[in-house]
């Protein structure tokens, strides 16, 4: 089981991003645009690396979406934090190492401008860019989203999403900030607030912001086709609730690039088993059971947990009075 999840975070390096009263607000903190990196590597990259290898390799399809802006991608390249990591990225990208058939045929009929090629040196500068996007995206820890500015309205242009948290990145190419959110539940705040949150966080400054989720999979890649994701199967177990769950937080940076008339969207994935994180401080059953008490239940039944709420609380609240 441990090979299988050993990308997990420690639960006393988890981000805790719980509060209550929880609403659908953004929550952005801004970030030292001169920070030599906004991309944070640890000692389980290996692992991420191994993960999405696995999803390019059986899915990419619906990971990598649209085409990369290579100007965009050697500004990323930039900001990876380690100079010899920095350096493969260049190299991986130059060289076009890409060998694995199913990722070529892939990348050469993934556009409208390559439909019924049949030989992928036909049309070297569609492939070589895309090749540079996968390369890039499996020499980072984040995924990644490009957004173009088009009359005014930053729209997203490529998609890098391997560890999606039950979204399809094929459903958001070519979307500007009200249309992808607009699915999410009780989203007012979030759409009043679209305009400036747009302008300060991508196109002003780097900002960054946690989203926190409780779900019955350790799974990094949690895309509606998984199938190890069942709330209905994990609560027809009657065992203990907590000890089965996981607390996973997506780090969320954005990154201007006006330069380019873009702008990078970066997402870390960060899992780690949900009793170690509770354990992890004093009162932390007590203010995530406060914060899931004062969730609508729109925003229960957009996270999929209405039928695991009372379970959920039960063993919260007992979890607290034995601290």
């Amino acid at each position: 089981m441990g090979a299988l999840i050993d990308w997990l975070t420690p639960a006393e390096r988890m981000p805790w991003p719980v509060s209550a009263p929880f609403r659908m607000r953004p929550n952005l903190e801004k970030l030292d645009p001169l920070s030599p990196a906004l991309l944070l590597q640890d000692e389980l990259a290996p692992a991420y690396a191994r993960a999405r290898e696995r999803v390019l390799r059986e899915a990419a399809e619906r990971a990598i979406v649209g085409v990369a802006h290579s100007d965009a991608l050697e500004a990323i390249c930039s900001l990876v934090p380690s100079p010899a990591l920095r350096e493969r990225v260049r190299v991986r990208a130059a060289t076009h190492a890409i060998t694995d058939e199913k990722h070529i045929k892939f990348l050469r009929e993934s556009s409208n401008q390559d439909k019924g090629v049949k030989n992928p040196a036909l049309t070297p500068t569609l492939s070589r860019a895309a090749g540079e996007g996968v390369n890039v995206a499996l020499s980072l820890q984040e995924d990644f989203v490009i957004l173009k500015n088009e009359n005014d309205a930053l729209r997203t242009e490529y998609l890098s999403v391997c560890f999606p948290s039950r979204w399809d990145p094929r459903e958001k190419l070519g979307l500007d900030f009200a249309q992808i959110h607009a699915p999410v539940a009780d989203n007012q705040m979030l759409l009043a607030a679209g305009s400036s949150i747009m302008t300060m966080a991508f196109i002003k400054q780097p900002m960054l912001r946690h989203v926190w989720l409780i779900v019955p999979s350790s799974s990094l890649d949690q895309h509606p086709e998984q199938n190890d994701y069942s709330w209905a199967q994990t609560l027809a177990d009657p065992s203990p609730l907590l000890p089965r769950l996981f607390f996973r937080v997506e780090r969320q940076t954005t990154w201007p690039l006006p330069q380019f008339a873009r702008a990078v969207f970066f997402i870390r994935v960060m899992m780690s088993p949900m009793v170690g994180v509770l354990h992890a401080a004093p009162e932390r059953a007590r203010e995530l059971a406060d914060a899931l008490r004062s969730m609508t239940p729109a925003v229960v039944a957009y996270r999929g947990m209405t039928a695991a709420m009372p379970r959920l609380l039960d063993e919260l609240d007992a979890l607290h009075a034995q601290r």
